[in-house]
């Protein structure tokens, strides 16, 4: 008889000791590494442009981005169960702007004639930037953060146009400053598989959201 208590004793024990480790167990720990592909909108850099662009008749803005890729390493874990991550920034975004616009010539003393042209303008940033994370709540499925970044932005342009008089074909280029602040949230559907959500200044937009995939 005392063998049986003890030995459900020792059960009971196993148990509730497998429940706590479980329990204790942390979306994002010490040497986890979690990477996120992600869609930001809405693209306020690209909503600026329509603005700008109102003007010119026949206008059509269209683009794709910003793509944000993010890495994200623990590198410690407190006591109390939080933790703190480093890793990268990559971002993609692009913006097409077709349009037309009147220019008025003089014609051989006959008159003025006015001449409608079409052009085209092309924008690409690509951000490389690091980050840091702070994990203030993990639990087995859930892992909420507020991350900082900071690196550059390589800005190019091209403009095309059917204008004789102008120039018909050029580019430009220039790095900027790329800095975000953003709060997020992971939930994980398997042990390794999940989705993110962001809200803050990331890549010019106010909100992402895409796929986590935890190592």
């Amino acid at each position: 008889m005392k063998k049986q208590i003890a030995l459900a004793l020792a059960l009971c024990i196993f148990l509730l000791n497998t429940k706590v480790q479980a329990q204790d167990e942390s979306a994002f720990d010490k040497g986890t590494t979690v990477i996120t592909a992600g869609y930001g909108f809405p693209d306020l850099y690209r909503t600026s442009l329509r603005i700008s662009y109102n003007a010119y008749s026949s206008n059509k803005v269209s683009g794709i981005g910003p793509i944000i890729l993010k890495g994200d390493y623990g590198i410690v874990k407190f006591k109390w169960g939080h933790a703190v991550g480093a890793g990268i920034v990559i971002g993609y975004s692009s913006t097409n702007i077709k349009y037309t616009y009147i220019e008025s010539k003089w014609n051989n003393g006959i008159g003025w004639n006015n001449y409608t042209y079409s052009q085209t303008d092309k924008y690409r940033t690509i951000t490389v930037g690091a980050r840091g994370t702070y994990h203030f709540f993990t639990k087995e499925k859930f892992d909420c953060y507020a991350s900082i970044g900071l690196g550059f932005n390589i800005n190019t342009s091209t403009h095309t146009t059917d204008n004789p008089n102008g120039y018909t074909s050029y580019a430009a280029s220039r790095s900027g400053l790329y800095n975000a602040f953003t709060v997020g949230i992971r939930y994980y559907f398997t042990k390794n598989i999940g989705v993110y959500s962001e809200l803050g200044w990331d890549n010019s937009t106010p909100i992402q959201g895409g796929v986590a995939i935890k190592f």
